[in-house]
């Protein structure tokens, strides 16, 4: 049974191994008496030796048979304490299935039984709970155990995913499901309190992650196990890991992959740290899939037996299907989605801006309404299909590659002039050139491309230089910051607000609405999905 606790396995073992050594040996007394009246004389009763021989062996072999008994008692006993986590017993089968189903979602979702062990015997050797009563454990263990899965399981998971896992986590815990799809789910807030209602408003259902970085690399990992940080094309994750092993007074070694120089030093700076005990980090290891599987993986199994306890490697990767199988088997995950909103888009494109580009005043305020664009490309593909009608693949590489166009067109029209003339700059090639290369460029629908055509030319006007230029037509929409240095722009966005209404992205207010009934009714699709996938088995 895969959830009985050890000592009562060795317990049963041992009670198994003494019966059989006693019957062994009453079987022995058995032949033993028959061999000593075999071989009499005459009456038996005359025999005085065979008498007393007889008078011992039946002595011994009820000193047997009470031995069997007893032993029988005792197992009984055990079998009854096993029989008390039963229950846990097929909970946990139900939930090892859930994580091989969860494939059928996304190919991120690799759990292994070594995996799901590790969370069993963390809660099975928790403190916390006193009584020996199995009757009593067995409802605290279960508790427990979903909450160990769903914080462990739930970081590894997509945002949607989150909830679909959630929900399906809720059918075992109440033994009926909580949502199929025949419901239609109206919101995710109705979809949150579904999940709520099955486990208590605490539930660590979104999974503790990069929040909780401390307390997944020293409880949850450990030095034969990577923490493997999968994040969304432009969201680096590396400053975190950085910013911990600074806290925690840990010498971190890290290096970004991507050339064969850096998979040389990545196998010297893993052979060093895993003997010193101290950490590593290998970052965009997206750049070097090949390498993961074919070096990567085998060094880290050789490790095993040799690896200091405090050594830790962290792996950080654009979410991509070229990451082997076998390194996310190996690896606890952590999936990093990129935050949404304006506010946020804003931040990524600045943050991956060199200081050197802020030259002057008046290209840094180029370089903001770029920014501005790029963030409401972005944030409409969340609403789909009303955003786009495609699902377009606008990058980060995107708007890096619009700021190498306008710098050189504003180089080609006003030379390399510090003190430059707004009214001068060549707004209409700039404009021309975002509309029809740069991010016109993967556009395949007309309606799209007029959306597009109408964004850019609002915002690349002379008038953006002029005092409180609003980035929208809409009441509430953002004005540009009066001056536009370096730090000044960098405070602008800080003051933006996290969330951003949809009409500052061209779309009605109902907008938000839809999008939320769209995610809920993925959820519930994917639900079936893999509720099919489990029934299939």
């Amino acid at each position: 049974m895969e959830c009985e606790r050890p000592e009562i396995e060795k317990q049963r073992n041992d009670i198994l191994k003494l019966q059989g050594e006693q019957n062994v040996k009453l079987r022995g007394l058995e032949e033993q008496m028959l061999r000593e009246i075999s071989t009499v004389k005459g009456s038996i009763l005359d025999d005085d030796r065979v008498v007393a021989g007889m008078e011992r062996l039946m002595k011994e072999g009820a000193q047997v048979e009470e031995q069997i008994s007893k032993s029988a008692e005792v197992m009984a006993d055990v079998e009854r304490s096993i029989g008390t986590f039963e229950p846990l017993s097929l909970i946990c089968k139900q939930l090892f299935v859930l994580l091989a189903g969860m494939r059928e979602l996304d190919f991120l979702y690799e759990f292994t039984a070594q995996s799901f062990m590790s969370i069993l015997w963390t809660v099975l050797k928790s403190n916390t709970i006193s009584s020996s009563d199995g009757g009593e454990r067995l409802p605290v263990l279960k508790a427990m155990l979903f909450q160990e899965v769903a914080s462990r399981v739930g970081r590894g998971l997509r945002a949607e995913d989150k909830m679909v896992f959630a929900l399906l986590l809720a059918r075992i815990a109440t033994g009926q499901a909580v949502i199929d799809e025949r419901h239609e789910a109206s919101s995710t807030d109705e979809i949150t309190f579904l999940i709520d209602q099955a486990f208590g408003a605490d539930f660590p259902w979104q999974g503790k992650g990069l929040n909780n970085l401390k307390d997944v690399t020293f409880k949850d990992i450990t030095s034969t196990v990577p923490c493997l940080v999968c994040s969304a094309p432009g969201h680096d994750v590396s400053g975190r890991v950085e910013a911990m092993a600074k806290s925690e007074s840990k010498e971190l070694l890290s290096i970004a992959m991507g050339s064969a120089e850096g998979y040389k030093t990545a196998e010297t700076f893993i052979a060093t740290a895993s003997k010193r005990g101290t950490w590593v980090m290998l970052k965009n290891c997206h750049l070097c899939a090949e390498w993961l599987g074919d070096s990567l993986v085998k060094i880290l199994q050789s490790l095993n037996a040799v690896a200091h306890h405090d050594f830790r490697i962290f792996i950080t990767s654009e979410i991509s299907p070229k990451l082997p199988t076998a390194l996310l088997q190996m690896s606890d995950v952590i999936v990093a989605e990129s935050p949404t909103g304006i506010k946020a888009s804003l931040s990524r494109f600045f943050s991956s801006v060199s200081s050197e580009r802020f030259r002057d005043n008046v290209r840094n305020r180029l370089y903001l309404i770029l920014g501005w664009v790029h963030g409401v490309i972005q944030e409409r593909l969340r609403f789909m299909p009303t955003g786009w009608s495609e699902q377009y693949e606008f990058t980060e590489a995107d708007a890096i590659h619009a700021l190498d166009v306008i710098d050189s067109l504003v180089d080609e029209a006003c030379g390399k002039r510090q003190n430059l003339d707004p009214e001068k700059l060549p707004w209409e090639a700039i404009r021309a050139t975002l509309c029809k290369g740069v991010f016109g460029g993967r556009i395949t629908n007309d309606s799209d491309q007029e959306i597009l055509d109408n964004l850019v030319n609002q915002v690349f006007v002379p008038k953006a230089f002029d005092v409180d230029f609003s980035l929208a037509t809409v009441e509430g929409a953002p004005a540009l910051p009066e001056g536009s240095s370096k730090d000044e722009l960098f405070a602008w966005i800080d003051s933006l607000p996290s969330h951003n209404p949809p009409t500052w992205i061209g779309l009605d207010v109902s907008a938000e609405i839809e999008r939320d009934k769209m995610v809920a009714e993925n959820v519930v699709r994917k639900c079936g999905i893999v509720t099919r996938a489990l029934s299939d088995e």
